[in-house]
């Protein structure tokens, strides 16, 4: 060795041509050696305590959701020592599951894009690796609807056609097509062509978020490569659905004309009743769904950074991230418990707080909590995210949901095991305004309504003889803004008052579409936008962090949304604002989120662990496939 050091020391053009192979192999070795698996055993997170956090930690990261759980599973099975401090009483944000009553009931996880439950799929195959292959799903039957749209009775049909008021959703673009236009105008050739188009284009939308989130991974350099596909995406965003529908139904506008122009839909109703009634259905996915509570998605994901020598926090409120210098260093945490119990500042000011230093810090909890709580107001970004003429977007509207605990086995009452959608009616603008404006007035223009217990294979094991219901509509922070300071579960008698006035519009829709559940409510609650500032920290309720509308893809705002990064060092986004709302959206922005503080080689090694776990998933599927074969096969569909 000393010989060959020698020769290569006094041979500088030896050294020249050897160096750059040494690196290359030392980079492959890099890649080829992820850590190998660890046993996990998958538990509750501990409440919060100084003594219970470990030392040397690399990342600390905030909030427990889908995106939070992501990160920190990544992180960890990378070989970093994670620690989640999440600051509700259970982890998993969005996807936690609560008891009460003697019944349970999700917060969020309502069903989830199909790809999610098949493991040769990119979502599936990346909850798979995450889980180490223990999360399953309920897949929906693909010969019954997953969806079904019910409307009140329309006056306004175009002559000859049905009369229908509900439309049913199935798996498969043309079925689904097919069956809506049935529905509503089966022997209009001329609508069924203009609905495969705006099918194709929302197909064109997806692959352009694919596009996106390379986009986000990739050097500098090769982002040219999908360069394309991702502008074409921020064409898209531009357009609002009320605008994209009326180029394409109304006008029949092909992809590229839209893409061209897309005019301005007029004010007012559709002239045409069957096109009217088709905008009015065409919104949404393929779906399947948690088997067991969805709190153990989170619990199993997080569960992996135990075993890399990390922990799990729960009743850990982060007070403020620590900066010097620019870069983020660590967090300042105290017990949940402790700053509810505060009635005055001077009893904050008693509460301990501890100071947790990490390499990285990560935040799960929306861009909005993290400049408007968690940094200091004196620093610059922080100043310019303040400033309205830095960015245009907002935090998304919040939600009432009712949960609903119903006596007698969902079989034996004939509860529909796919999801009821109620719109009350077509025009959903003008539904939308006038619920605003009159919510105890006027019902919801959208409402969920979901019965988990017939989708969850575990459900009658666990809770015999009982159902559950969950109903979900929009419901406005600022309606509820005048309580936000009001103890929990004690805001007041005006407070209940107008809760009960909501309450009774979703038992009246709930009651009136799944009449056979009449008489078997045994308990409801009803829970606001302050029920998620308070379980979820949300900031001013928002469900799903930056509000979807055309500006959300401006320049302005792509500093603040779909990445992972911060122009402060050591400090990035994870969840939905990393990427795109939903569950999913958020557990790919918790990709992006480990990607950006693993850097380039560490995302390598990364990825080349979730492609050989795909591919040997798609081996078991078809043993025929070689390593090699099994590995290409997994780029490919990882990049559908």
């Amino acid at each position: 060795m000393d010989t060959l050091t020698s020769y290569l020391l006094n041979n500088p053009t030896a050294l020249v041509l050897v160096l750059p192979i040494v690196i290359l192999v030392a980079v492959v070795i890099y890649i080829l050696t992820f850590p190998a698996t660890r046993p996990v055993q998958s538990r509750r997170a501990d409440k919060f305590h100084p003594s219970r956090v470990p030392s040397n930690l690399d990342t600390i990261v905030i909030g427990s959701g889908s995106g939070g759980s992501t990160v920190a599973n990544l992180l960890g099975q990378s070989g970093q020592r994670v620690l989640v401090l999440e600051q509700h009483s259970v982890t998993g944000g969005c996807t936690h599951s609560f008891r009460e009553e003697g019944c349970e009931w999700d917060t969020g996880l309502h069903y989830v894009s199909k790809a999610m439950s098949t493991r040769t799929k990119r979502a599936g195959a990346i909850m798979d690796f995450m889980s180490q292959g223990k999360q399953m799903w309920t897949p929906f039957p693909s010969s019954a609807p997953y969806d079904e749209i019910v409307f009140p009775e329309d006056p306004h049909v175009k002559e000859g056609a049905p009369n229908e008021w509900s439309h049913k959703f199935y798996d498969g673009t043309e079925t689904t097509v097919r069956a809506v236009l049935n529905s509503i105008d089966p022997d209009n050739d001329e609508l069924k062509s203009r609905v495969r188009t705006f099918m194709d284009i929302c197909l064109d939308v997806h692959n352009g978020f694919v596009a996106l989130g390379i986009y986000r991974l990739l050097p500098s350099f090769l982002k040219f490569l999908v360069k394309d596909k991702v502008e074409r995406l921020y064409k898209y965003g531009a357009m609002t659905v009320r605008d994209a529908q009326h180029a394409i139904l109304s006008l029949g506008y092909s992809k590229e004309d839209l893409l061209r122009n897309c005019p301005k839909s007029p004010d007012g109703a559709e002239i045409d009743p069957s096109i009217r009634r088709m905008k009015g259905v065409l919104t949404h996915p393929i779906g399947d769904y948690a088997v067991g509570a969805t709190q153990n998605i989170s619990i199993r994901l997080t569960s992996a950074c135990r075993s890399f020598g990390g922990e799990v926090l729960i009743d850990a409120t982060v007070r403020r991230i620590v900066v010097e210098n620019g870069r983020a260093v660590g967090v300042m945490v105290s017990n949940t418990d402790e700053l509810e119990e505060c009635k005055s500042q001077g009893d904050l000011a008693k509460v301990p707080i501890t100071e947790i230093r990490a390499k990285n810090v990560v935040c799960a909890t929306s861009v909005y909590n993290l400049y408007n709580k968690l940094l200091a107001k004196d620093l610059p970004l922080v100043r310019k995210f303040q400033d309205p003429s830095k960015r245009t977007i907002r935090q998304s509207n919040g939600h009432v949901f009712l949960f609903c605990k119903i006596r007698g086995d969902a079989d034996d009452i004939g509860l529909p095991d796919h999801n009821l959608w109620y719109f009350n009616g077509y025009d959903l603008d003008n539904a939308f305004d006038a619920y605003f404006k009159d919510p105890t007035e006027v019902r919801p223009p959208t409402v969920y309504i979901g019965f988990p217990c017939t989708k969850d294979t575990t459900w009658k094991k666990r809770f015999p003889g009982i159902s559950n219901c969950i109903l979900i509509s929009d419901g406005l922070y600022e309606w509820f803004e005048k309580w936000a300071d009001k103890p929990v579960r004690n805001r007041g008698e005006d407070y209940m008052d107008f809760k009960d006035k909501l309450t009774k519009h979703l038992m009246d829709i709930l009651c009136e579409f799944v009449p056979q559940v009449k008489g078997r409510i045994e308990y409801y609650h009803l829970g606001t936008p302050l029920s998620e500032c308070t379980f979820l920290a949300s900031y001013r309720g928002g469900s799903y962090g930056t509000q979807c509308v055309p500006e959300m893809f401006s320049p302005i705002n792509r500093e603040w949304t779909t990445t992972p990064f911060t122009e402060i060092s050591g400090l990035y986004l994870a969840g939905s604002d990393a990427f795109l709302p939903s569950v999913t959206g958020a557990m790919y922005g918790g990709c992006l989120s480990a990607s950006a503080v693993l850097g380039k080689l560490g995302t390598l090694r990364l990825g080349h662990a979730i492609l050989s776990h795909m591919a040997m998933r798609l081996r078991e599927e078809n043993p025929k496939l070689s390593r090699v074969e099994a590995y290409l096969l997994a780029m490919k569909k990882f990049m559908e």
